[in-house]
């Protein structure tokens, strides 16, 4: 890199730490700035305590925010329930707010400039901003380290592993069923040669095909979030034994359960690996339904198939338009 690149990148990170840095550290130490106007009791300093209240208003949920952006969606807290995850946010904010703010109280002297309130607070705000760095840092390496399981929760969790294979293999039934029959009323269709037959309850099985996939597609797409969250139990249960420090009879009722709980696991994956390729064929008999339908049932058939297609157009554009929005936030 030449010297004008490093001098420009060196402008760049300057001009972010003043311009984003610098203010969002200003804000969170409002407290420590109006608490030191009361104590320091100088007249010219209290015009300007309403705005440090106001900022200090501001500090909380910004504190709060800080600490969601910084904690990784891996870790404890994000993955806890709604009402414990906001109440840790503000708990870890209100941490961070007495760290900063703890350092700034102690550390700023009654200004001597007269009305100023501060004199030099370039490198007092960037302390606290490097302070309140290591704070989130510290937060996240504490919040993403491992946790140990115990014998309950992995052998609750190998029996919801149970249950949702026996719900994966009663829907790759239905699945498989519905392909079958789609499949027998597509070469039902072939063979036939009297146009306009069946219209109606074509339509109305075609749209029963449909919603079977769809359905299908949801309960897999569920049951490979569970596989997700089962992967990070086994791993933590097959390491739990050498963790422990109690009876070998603890030791060896983890190993069997971490034992139950990934042969479960991987039943559950292969349930749902098969299932995803029936609903791959059940979509495919479906299409070729639909163009059965188009061209066995006359007039009705080609009115409905093209307000299909044009309705499956719209939802693929509007697809298109939620994904680029979305991944441009």
């Amino acid at each position: 890199m030449s010297r004008n690149q490093r001098s420009g990148c060196g402008c760049v990170f300057a001009f972010l730490a003043l311009f984003l840095v610098m203010p969002l550290a200003l804000v969170l130490v409002s407290p420590a700035i109006a608490a030191r106007i009361v104590v320091d009791g100088r007249p010219e300093h209290a015009v300007y305590l309403q705005e440090w209240l106001w900022g200090s208003a501001v500090a909380v949920p910004l504190a709060a925010l800080a600490v969601r952006i910084v904690l990784s969606r891996g870790g404890r807290l994000r993955r806890s329930p709604p009402v414990r995850r906001w109440s840790g946010y503000l708990l870890r904010g209100l941490g961070l707010l007495a760290a900063t703010n703890a350092f700034v109280f102690l550390r700023k002297e009654p200004s001597l400039l007269g009305e100023h309130v501060i004199d030099d607070g370039t490198s007092l705000f960037g302390s606290a901003a490097l302070i309140g760095l290591v704070v989130l840092v510290a937060m996240r390496l504490w919040d993403g380290r491992a946790r140990r399981v115990t014998v309950a929760e992995v052998r609750a969790a190998a029996a919801e592993a149970d249950q949702a294979v026996r719900r994966v293999r009663a829907q790759n039934d239905r699945v498989r069923r519905q392909a079958q029959q789609v499949r027998a009323r597509v070469e039902k269709l072939q063979r036939a040669e009297r146009p306009g037959v069946e219209f109606h309850s074509l339509r109305v099985f075609h749209r029963e095909s449909y919603q079977c996939a769809d359905t299908a597609h949801i309960a897999y797409h569920s049951a490979q979030t569970s596989l997700r969250t089962m992967a990070g139990l086994v791993r933590h249960a097959r390491r739990a034994p050498y963790q422990l420090t109690v009876s070998s009879r603890a030791r060896a009722e983890m190993r069997a359960a971490a034992a139950h709980l990934a042969r479960s696991q991987g039943e559950l994956r292969s349930h749902v690996d098969e299932g995803l390729d029936m609903v791959r064929t059940l979509n495919a008999n479906t299409s070729e339904l639909k163009h059965e339908i188009r061209d066995h049932c006359g007039r009705q058939g080609r009115e409905w198939f093209e307000a299909l297609e044009e309705r499956v157009e719209q939802a693929r554009e509007e697809r298109r338009v939620a994904n680029r929005f979305g991944g441009g936030q």
